[in-house]
């Protein structure tokens, strides 16, 4: 604990006199020998602070404390060496019972404000600050130290005094000059008052005084990143990145910039390298967590986010996500418990109460989706997309007419949300409203026109509506779309065979008028369409059958594996090659199987099949 009067030396300090002049120069025998121990024990306390031995020097002046209560050096001392001990709070009351008995001193109120602060306790804190203060500007009184006006500001910080603690930093800065301590002090200040070009300023000084300053380098990236400047703060960031060991707070603010510009896949690396660094960082398994689910990795995210929990048990981000992540892994029953217990941290959360019904949907609870988002939209109102959750909850229900009144307000909330004319275009198809149903798919398509399964459903209804050239156009964009799908083209060749049928009744419409040579042109065209569903019912059947071959191949892939397991490396080689036989192309399955001829030393026939599937790797 720093002190801010001038005194004598620990070593250099004796009771005996404080004593005597506390009570009177003649003493009795017993009270001058409890004096005489006490200044003994004041001096052993002091050698063994100054050598390190904390433990002892807290032993010696206790006992000084026990035989003199009334010397107010004795409380002064042990509350030091308790708060060096990373006891301040011990300390705190041995320097308030210094301070009974020595008010008005600038050192005890100083040290008693110092104790607070280091426990964390700046609103007890900042009156014996104040105190301190006042009395140094007193006559004859001992200025003030820089580590005082820093502990200052730093509580009034904490406390939530910004202008305050700002001035106590000046006066810092005024005795010690530029530091970069300071300015990233001052810049933490501005930027929690969104005051972030005089906070860029101030964290660019810092590091102008001291470029090795690592927290004010993090701080001023903060500063770029939350301005959308993620290129500047990547390259505020760089020189620390290029360290041989990079900081793990550098490198978790290099994650959040490269999260911010999209790059889930980069800031994953550098998550990754910040829990390595050091595990206890916080927040380090969240951002891990979050980022592995924005890119979809849902079951890799569940133990980040377990792990998250385990350090901040009350984390309602943590816990929402982990819901939602543990909902889309298919894991509905224990997504409810984490799902409930972040509603307990913030019952006015819509996104707890909207992932709520996303998981009651899952587990076909449809009643209890519906109060969910309900109660989300008194939160909300204005959510569209939570008004297409209440929709499609409804559909489920079979309760078509607020179905379609809240996926319609969603649409009409936010022209550009891609679910709801989908979902309501299906909803009007199964309604037998063919005309809305087209008008709503048409939306969808144009919104997201890699949607192969909306072209699909498009085609299907406007052949349903008898609009066949329409149908055959969305029907050809969605093959492609779709490669391995065989509807799509069965769908088609139902539309051009209609189509041949219809070519058929004109020419012999044409025939019957006598006009042949229309009739002939109509019947080649007839041909024509009828050789195309031909060819498309044909690859249909084809992607049929491919499709029935992969689901043999991956069954016997999994029955050889099991057998692996088991050590029947014989029995898995049949299986593997039953696997091959269905699909030739199943690349995992010439893998497993190499594995296996290698378990039985057949080297050539290994080499083979590994060849095989890297092949067929590279072509997928």
């Amino acid at each position: 604990m720093r002190r801010v009067s001038k005194r004598a030396s620990w070593a250099g300090f004796g009771l005996m006199v404080v004593a005597l002049a506390a009570g009177g120069q003649k003493a009795a025998k017993p009270a001058a020998d409890a004096i005489k121990r006490a200044d003994a024990a004041f001096r052993a306390g002091a050698t063994a602070r100054d050598s390190g031995n904390l433990e002892v020097a807290r032993q010696q002046f206790a006992e000084v404390v026990r035989l003199q209560p009334q010397i107010v050096e004795g409380h002064e001392a042990l509350g030091t060496v308790l708060a060096e001990m990373g006891r301040p709070l011990d300390g705190a009351k041995e320097f308030e019972a210094a301070a009974r008995i020595k008010p008005g001193d600038s050192a005890i109120e100083s040290n008693l404000a110092m104790a607070y602060a280091q426990a964390g306790e700046a609103a007890k804190a900042i009156p014996h600050f104040r105190a301190a203060d006042a009395i140094s500007k007193q006559p004859e009184q001992a200025g003030l130290d820089a580590p005082f006006y820093d502990a200052y500001g730093r509580a009034l910080a904490k406390a939530g005094k910004p202008d305050a603690a700002e001035a106590q930093f000046l006066a810092e800065e005024k005795l010690t000059g530029p530091r970069a301590e300071i300015s990233d002090a001052i810049g933490t200040l501005y930027a929690q008052q969104s005051r972030w070009d005089e906070a860029q300023k101030r964290f660019e000084h810092a590091l102008e005084v001291d470029p090795t300053y690592m927290q004010a380098r993090v701080h001023l990236a903060v500063v770029q990143r939350t301005q959308k400047d993620l290129q500047g703060a990547l390259n505020t960031l760089a020189p620390a990145m290029n360290a041989e060991a990079p900081d793990a707070s550098v490198l978790m603010e290099a994650g959040r910039t490269l999260a911010a510009a999209g790059r889930d896949e980069d800031a994953l690396k550098e998550f990754e390298a910040a829990e390595k660094a050091d595990a206890k960082t916080p927040g380090v398994q969240l951002e891990m967590a979050m980022t592995l689910q924005r890119l979809g990795r849902q079951a890799e995210a569940v133990p980040w986010f377990e792990q998250a929990i385990e350090r901040e048990p009350k984390s309602e981000m943590a816990l929402t996500n982990l819901g939602l992540a543990l909902t889309l892994t298919g894991k509905g029953k224990e997504a409810l418990e984490y799902l409930k217990r972040a509603l307990v941290e913030n019952p006015k959360d819509a996104v707890v109460y909207k992932d709520l019904g996303v998981c009651h949907i899952q587990l076909s609870a449809f009643d209890d989706a519906i109060g969910d988002f309900k109660k989300a939209l008194e939160l909300e109102p204005n959510d569209p997309q939570l008004h297409y959750d209440l929709g499609l909850a409804y559909k489920f229900k079979d309760r078509t007419d607020e179905a379609v009144a809240e996926l319609s307000k969603a649409g009409e909330m936010d022209p550009k949300l891609q679910d709801p004319p989908y979902t309501l275009g299906i909803l009007y198809m199964q309604l037998g409203r063919l005309d809305d149903a087209v008008t709503e798919l048409k939306k969808a398509v144009a919104l997201r026109p890699e949607n192969g399964d909306a072209w699909a459903i498009l085609g299907s209804t406007l052949k349903q509506d008898s609009r066949l050239p329409e149908a055959a156009e969305a029907l050809r964009k969605a093959i492609p779309l779709q490669p391995g799908q065989p509807g799509p083209r069965v769908t088609l060749a139902g539309v051009l065979a209609e189509q041949a049928g219809n070519l058929n009744q004109q020419a012999d419409a044409a025939e019957a008028a006598g006009d042949h040579a229309k009739a002939e042109t109509l019947r080649a065209q007839m041909k024509q369409l009828r050789s195309e569903a031909a060819d498309y019912r044909k690859e249909a059947a084809e992607l049929s059958r491919t499709a029935v071959s992969r689901q043999r191949a991956n069954f016997a892939l999994n029955a050889g594996n099991q057998q692996m397991l088991r050590g029947d490396v014989a029995g898995a080689i049949g299986r593997y090659q039953e696997a091959v036989a269905a699909d030739p192309t199943f690349a995992e399955a010439h893998a497993q199987l190499a594995i296996a001829y290698d378990r039985q030393g057949r080297a050539d026939e290994a080499r083979a099949e590994r060849a095989k599937a890297a092949e067929l790797g590279k072509a997928q």
